[in-house]
């Protein structure tokens, strides 16, 4: 890609006149160079070289303009206009700093202000002695994590992600290996407006010798469809030569990364990977921080304790060698929602609800203040005044020794800004009201996540979420909703967000009503109207869902309005597309949209572009697939996705594109390949066979071993269980119970209980541990509790199952629990938060 923009496109510029002057050899142009004496440079011919085809800046003005005169002249172009073109670039290219600012104008309260360290406790007047952070102890994970910057420096661009869980130590540990680097390395840290668009907005703006700073990353790539873009993005940067070195450094809590790299759906291998390119971005990156100090650490922090009495505090006092949360001040911070009463504590438990659940960092208090009451006791209730929000605010805000409250106000920046009149000077300023939002302390909410996992929030929280929340959000709390039963709060939270034009929550919002009442047309109507058509593969749902309902008239209506005004981008969702107006008869529309998608289409996704290949030649559309081939799909595809590439090649070849077959052969595709996807690594390298790349596909296999008998190490299986045998029956006869190699780590591991309810000799004595199974077990993996589930069944543990099933609905598992008895029926509209059978619930109800 190249940085700075400016001087990508310089270099564009030249080389385009270049082509249009006929390509003329270096010596040609040095020549005519050579001829004008009234040229303001004289390049030689190897400058001449390195102007028109290296990446490198010119180091003369003069030169650059000399060059693009002459070109121009040949290619009968108006050579004072490019002239003064190529002229104002090169100095926008020359004045181009990058985003970010230097690693040596940082200090430390600008970490703490700017990168999210965690300040530290205050002892005494240890900040003003020895600086606002405490001393560094490195422990092991510093080690490799010096690794990646060590590389960098030498000129390797790189990815690191600190994976721990709250208040570890993890961006102090970023910290304190960037700040190694020479000083003029740039460090950026996107966060505004929100962390996905701000850093996509800034990329092509990266210099070569930049840290891109993501602390907290799921806030960047967990958000959809945003945190793919963003992940593909960086992905490209770190694949940039031109701007290497360039260092990606992240951190996340265990929890974050288990979603962000997991699967989704391994039972469906041929359905799109949501999140392939996050997975990529990530995986083989990873670098674990302990809860804990190891008895070196401790060692090494004793000795450097006499000099800091923080680090002398929290070597004596920290529980479990827990140093870095004890100096995060998380002991404080407990202690204080430990005391926290009435309606502080209902307070803080609702931001802890609001943030597993889905909400984003900066909860509105607007929000908190409607869903507070819902959570008291009635005495509680009773007992509030009219002041109690600002008092339970004061309360859960108040730090202590230099450390922020549970509840930190966010403060929003309106410096600066046209249109607001500044305070007038001179009086004293007025108490300013309270935040419009406020950020729960890290360690509250894991903790929030792990001790109110199995709590459905009051119906008030869900209301006042649909009246509050951030729009951005609402997807994602209605998703929470149902997977809890709460199907009519997650209609309502779908309808919103679908209202602002996201496909997935028309998709889920058309789904409640397929369920609840398929007769009614009045939801497809209304989704038919206000989709809207930024994802192309969203659309090819709701039209099969459309059609699929009988929703003629509304298949018709999107049909005709998708076909000429969706999004481009996606080349495979427009296949999809053109897929379902084909299938079910939508001629007109399936060629408008033809005509569209070959001439506009991205084509960077190689997979997408063979697909939509495929689509148009089932189509009969030749011309448009004439139209797509001239665009030359070859040259622009990305090579990094292997099944992509192979597919590609596999749709050129069949349509005997022998030359566009060659061009992407000559680019190199086994070399670039990723290689976390070993079954796409084994097509590629039979694909590469197929067409004579012997070299090629010899150099792919030694890469990657796996590829060469085309082996596929995703989890595999479709979920369903096999019927567990009897009790009694030897250990080799019944199925395995676990998919991975690891061995059981406790009795709240539902393969263990499987386990240790298969060694029980006698059914009387399964008791115990079936009541264990049943109030205990861990509840975050859902095929293993449906196999548990079936397991007590079997054994006859109904008692012990119901009670399991239970649990289910608060856990996000409702899917499982509709399953058991009569629950599908019982519950057709949903339940409510106490557990009760929904009422029924009609299009009408939602806002």
């Amino acid at each position: 890609m190249g940085w700075p923009v400016a001087l990508r496109e310089l270099k564009d510029s030249l080389f385009e006149v270049y082509l249009a002057a006929g390509a003329p050899s270096l010596d040609e142009i040095a020549g005519d160079v050579a001829e004008d004496d009234r040229l303001p440079g004289a390049p030689s011919r190897d400058t001449v070289r390195r102007v028109i085809s290296e990446p490198t800046f010119p180091a003369q003005q003069a030169d650059v303009v000399a060059v693009a005169t002459v070109l121009a002249r040949r290619a009968r172009r108006d050579e004072g206009e490019l002239a003064r073109q190529v002229g104002e670039l090169w100095v926008r290219a020359g004045m181009a700093k990058g985003v970010g600012r230097p690693i040596g104008e940082f200090d430390d309260n600008l970490v703490l202000a700017d990168l999210e360290v965690h300040p530290a406790l205050e002892t005494g007047d240890a900040r003003t002695r020895f600086g606002v952070l405490p001393r560094y102890v490195p422990r092991e994970h510093d080690t490799r994590l010096r690794t990646v910057v060590a590389a960098a420096l030498a000129g390797t661009s790189g990815t690191a992600v600190l994976v721990g869980a709250s208040a570890t130590g993890k961006s102090r540990a970023l910290w304190e290996a960037v700040r190694a680097l020479p000083g003029d390395w740039r460090l950026w840290h996107p966060i505004s407006p929100d962390r996905p668009d701000a850093l996509l907005a800034g990329l092509s703006d990266v210099a070569p010798r930049t840290v891109v700073w993501m602390n907290e990353a799921q806030l960047y790539l967990g958000p959809e469809p945003s945190g793919e873009r963003v992940a593909r993005a960086l992905r490209e940067l770190l694949n940039d030569a031109s701007r290497a070195p360039v260092l990606v450094l992240a951190t996340l809590w265990p929890d974050h990364w288990k979603r962000l790299t997991a699967r989704a759906e391994p039972d469906r291998p041929n359905q799109p990977d949501p999140r392939i390119d996050t997975r990529r971005l990530l995986q083989g990156h990873v670098i674990d921080v302990p809860d804990a100090f190891t008895r070196t650490d401790l060692a090494a922090l004793t000795g450097a304790a006499d000099a800091d009495p923080r680090l002398t505090e929290a070597a004596e006092r920290a529980r479990d060698a827990q140093v870095t949360q004890y100096l995060a001040g998380t002991p404080f911070l407990m202690e204080r929602y430990s005391r926290a009463r009435g309606a502080a504590r209902a307070l803080i438990h609702a931001a802890m609800d609001a943030r597993r659940l889905g909400a984003g960092p900066d909860i509105p208090v607007a929000w908190l203040e409607a869903a507070v009451p819902a959570y008291l006791t009635g005495t509680e209730f009773d007992a509030l005044d009219d002041d109690w929000l600002e008092h339970a605010l004061q309360y859960a805000a108040a730090g202590g020794n230099g450390i922020p409250g549970i509840l930190s106000p966010v403060r929003t920046d309106t410096r600066n800004q046209r249109g607001r009149r500044p305070a007038a000077t001179g009086s004293p300023a007025k108490r300013s009201s309270p935040a419009s939002h406020y950020r729960l302390a890290d360690h509250l909410e894991q903790y929030g996540r792990h001790h109110r996992s199995e709590r459905i929030p009051p119906v008030d929280f869900w209301t006042s979420a649909a009246q509050h929340a951030d729009q951005r959000d609402l997807v994602v709390l209605g998703n929470r909703a149902r997977d809890r039963g709460l199907y009519r709060d997650a209609a309502q939270l779908h309808k919103l967000a679908a209202a602002q034009g996201d496909p997935k929550a028309a998709r889920s919002l058309l789904d409640h009503f397929q369920h609840l009442d398929p007769t009614d047309h009045r939801p497809a109507r209304w989704v038919a109207d206000h989709l809207g058509l930024a994802d192309s593969s969203a659309v090819a749902w709701l039209l099969d869902s459309l059609w699929v309902a009988g929703a003629k008239e509304q298949f018709a209506a999107l049909a005709e309005r998708a076909a000429a005004h969706v999004a481009l981008d996606d080349p495979g969702g427009l296949a999809e597309m053109l897929d379902s107006l084909r299938v079910f008869g939508a001629k007109e529309q399936a060629a408008t949209l033809a005509a569209r998608a070959a001439g506009h289409a991205g084509l960077d996704d190689p997979s997408g572009v063979a697909a939509l290949l495929k689509d148009l030649w089932k189509l009969g559309e030749t011309e448009q697939v004439a139209r797509l081939l001239a665009r030359d799909p070859a040259a622009h595809a990305g090579l990094d996705n292997p099944s992509g590439v192979a597919a590609l090649l596999n749709s050129l070849s069949e349509l005997g594109e022998t030359e566009q077959v060659a061009r992407l052969l000559a680019r190199d595709p086994a070399a670039h390949a990723g290689l976390d996807d070993p079954s796409g690594v084994a097509w590629l390298v039979r694909t590469l066979l197929d067409l004579g790349a012997d070299q090629q596909a010899g150099a792919l296999a030694a890469r990657s071993p796996a590829a060469r008998a085309g082996s596929d190490h995703r989890s595999g299986g479709s979920g369903a269980l096999e019927r567990p045998q009897e009790p009694g029956t030897p250990q080799q006869a019944r199925p395995p119970a676990r998919q991975d190699p690891a061995p059981p780590t406790g009795l709240d591991d539902p393969y263990a209980l499987i386990e240790l309810l298969w060694e029980v000799p006698a059914k009387e004595q399964i008791a115990t541990p079936a009541a264990r199974a049943a109030d205990r077990v861990a509840l975050d993996d859902p095929d293993a509790v449906t196999e548990l589930l079936n397991t007590l069944q079997w054994i006859d543990a109904h008692e012990q199952a119901a009670a399991l099933v239970a649990r289910l609905p608060a856990a996000g598992m409702i899917d499982q629990f509709m399953e058991f008895g009569d629950n599908r029926s019982r519950f057709r509209f949903g339940r409510e938060p106490d557990g009760s059978a929904a009422p029924p619930w009609t299009w009408d109800d939602l806002e």
